[in-house]
Protein backbone atom coordinates (compact mmCIF):
# COMPACT_ATOMS: atom_id res chain seq x y z
CA UNK A 1 0.00 0.00 0.00
CA UNK A 2 1.42 3.64 -0.85
CA UNK A 3 0.45 6.54 0.42
CA UNK A 4 -0.12 10.31 -1.60
CA UNK A 5 1.68 12.67 -0.64
CA UNK A 6 0.47 16.78 -0.92
CA UNK A 7 3.52 18.18 0.41
CA UNK A 8 7.17 16.86 0.03
CA UNK A 9 8.81 19.16 1.87
CA UNK A 10 6.31 18.92 4.55
CA UNK A 11 6.93 15.39 4.38
CA UNK A 12 10.28 14.60 4.98
CA UNK A 13 11.44 17.57 7.19
CA UNK A 14 12.24 16.86 10.41
CA UNK A 15 14.24 13.57 12.52
CA UNK A 16 13.84 10.07 10.80
CA UNK A 17 15.22 7.00 12.64
CA UNK A 18 17.13 4.53 9.71
CA UNK A 19 18.49 1.02 9.60
CA UNK A 20 20.27 0.07 6.55
CA UNK A 21 20.77 -2.94 5.23
CA UNK A 22 23.61 -3.38 2.33
CA UNK A 23 24.43 -6.43 0.57
CA UNK A 24 27.81 -6.00 -1.44
CA UNK A 25 27.07 -8.95 -3.75
CA UNK A 26 30.70 -8.95 -5.55
CA UNK A 27 32.23 -9.41 -1.98
CA UNK A 28 29.61 -11.70 -0.12
CA UNK A 29 29.50 -8.95 2.37
CA UNK A 30 26.16 -7.76 4.22
CA UNK A 31 26.68 -4.50 6.36
CA UNK A 32 24.05 -2.64 8.60
CA UNK A 33 23.91 1.10 9.34
CA UNK A 34 21.64 2.64 12.26
CA UNK A 35 21.26 6.13 13.30
CA UNK A 36 19.27 9.30 12.40
CA UNK A 37 18.34 11.51 9.34
CA UNK A 38 17.34 15.00 9.15
CA UNK A 39 15.41 17.23 6.79
CA UNK A 40 16.10 20.43 8.08
CA UNK A 41 16.07 24.25 6.32
CA UNK A 42 18.55 25.58 3.88
CA UNK A 43 17.78 29.04 2.23
CA UNK A 44 14.56 27.55 -0.22
CA UNK A 45 15.96 23.62 0.01
CA UNK A 46 16.06 21.49 3.53
CA UNK A 47 19.44 19.85 3.41
CA UNK A 48 19.49 16.13 4.54
CA UNK A 49 21.93 14.77 7.00
CA UNK A 50 22.10 11.45 8.00
CA UNK A 51 24.77 9.90 10.82
CA UNK A 52 24.82 6.84 11.72
CA UNK A 53 27.13 3.44 13.15
CA UNK A 54 28.14 1.19 10.58
CA UNK A 55 29.30 -2.59 10.73
CA UNK A 56 29.88 -3.61 7.02
CA UNK A 57 33.08 -6.16 6.08
CA UNK A 58 36.37 -4.85 8.66
CA UNK A 59 35.26 -1.21 9.42
CA UNK A 60 33.42 -0.50 12.65
CA UNK A 61 32.65 2.66 12.55
CA UNK A 62 30.67 6.20 12.28
CA UNK A 63 29.25 7.44 8.45
CA UNK A 64 27.62 10.35 7.57
CA UNK A 65 26.14 11.64 4.14
CA UNK A 66 24.08 14.88 2.93
CA UNK A 67 21.72 16.12 0.53
CA UNK A 68 20.37 18.97 -0.38
CA UNK A 69 16.53 18.67 -1.68
CA UNK A 70 15.08 22.17 -3.93
CA UNK A 71 11.71 21.69 -4.19
CA UNK A 72 9.42 22.61 -8.02
CA UNK A 73 6.02 22.55 -6.68
CA UNK A 74 4.18 20.49 -3.60
CA UNK A 75 5.88 16.90 -4.68
CA UNK A 76 8.56 17.32 -6.75
CA UNK A 77 12.38 17.39 -5.72
CA UNK A 78 15.64 17.81 -6.90
CA UNK A 79 18.19 15.75 -5.02
CA UNK A 80 21.50 17.12 -5.19
CA UNK A 81 24.83 15.78 -3.61
CA UNK A 82 25.83 18.29 -0.61
CA UNK A 83 28.45 19.63 -2.85
CA UNK A 84 25.46 21.06 -5.59
CA UNK A 85 26.20 18.27 -8.42
CA UNK A 86 22.84 16.96 -9.71
CA UNK A 87 21.57 13.16 -8.26
CA UNK A 88 18.10 13.06 -9.51
CA UNK A 89 14.58 14.23 -9.85
CA UNK A 90 12.11 12.69 -7.20
CA UNK A 91 8.15 12.82 -7.92
CA UNK A 92 6.88 10.87 -4.73
CA UNK A 93 3.35 12.80 -4.98
CA UNK A 94 1.80 9.42 -6.12
CA UNK A 95 3.83 7.63 -3.06
CA UNK A 96 5.98 5.58 -4.77
CA UNK A 97 8.64 6.73 -7.45
CA UNK A 98 11.29 4.87 -9.24
CA UNK A 99 14.48 7.37 -9.89
CA UNK A 100 17.99 6.91 -11.74
CA UNK A 101 21.60 8.33 -11.80
CA UNK A 102 24.35 7.36 -14.17
CA UNK A 103 27.60 8.02 -12.36
CA UNK A 104 30.44 7.30 -14.76
CA UNK A 105 30.29 3.06 -15.55
CA UNK A 106 27.92 2.84 -12.34
CA UNK A 107 24.21 2.60 -12.70
CA UNK A 108 22.23 3.59 -9.69
CA UNK A 109 18.53 2.58 -9.87
CA UNK A 110 16.65 3.64 -6.64
CA UNK A 111 13.21 3.47 -5.97
CA UNK A 112 11.53 5.38 -3.09
CA UNK A 113 7.74 4.26 -1.30
CA UNK A 114 6.22 6.24 1.75
CA UNK A 115 4.55 3.33 3.58
CA UNK A 116 2.22 5.68 5.74
CA UNK A 117 2.17 9.18 7.66
CA UNK A 118 5.80 8.66 9.26
CA UNK A 119 7.56 5.82 7.91
CA UNK A 120 9.28 5.32 4.21
CA UNK A 121 11.98 3.27 2.31
CA UNK A 122 14.35 3.83 -0.28
CA UNK A 123 16.50 0.89 -1.83
CA UNK A 124 19.05 1.46 -4.35
CA UNK A 125 20.22 -1.34 -6.72
CA UNK A 126 24.21 -0.55 -8.00
CA UNK A 127 25.99 -2.24 -10.43
CA UNK A 128 29.04 -1.25 -12.60
CA UNK A 129 32.46 -3.01 -13.30
CA UNK A 130 33.88 -2.34 -10.01
CA UNK A 131 30.52 -2.27 -8.35
CA UNK A 132 27.28 -4.57 -7.40
CA UNK A 133 25.05 -3.95 -4.43
CA UNK A 134 21.90 -3.43 -3.18
CA UNK A 135 21.16 -0.82 0.09
CA UNK A 136 17.91 -0.46 1.72
CA UNK A 137 16.78 2.03 4.59
CA UNK A 138 13.95 1.97 6.25
CA UNK A 139 12.61 5.83 7.70
CA UNK A 140 10.14 6.09 11.17
CA UNK A 141 9.76 9.40 12.12
CA UNK A 142 11.14 10.39 15.73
Amino acid sequence: MTFLIPSLARYLGGEWHIVRRIHNRLAGEIGRLEGLARFGPDADRLRYYESGEMRFGAYRGAAAQSYLFGFDGDAVAEVRYADGRFFHRLDLSSGIADVAHQCAADLYRGRYRVLGADRWALSWQVTGPRKDYLMSTRYERV
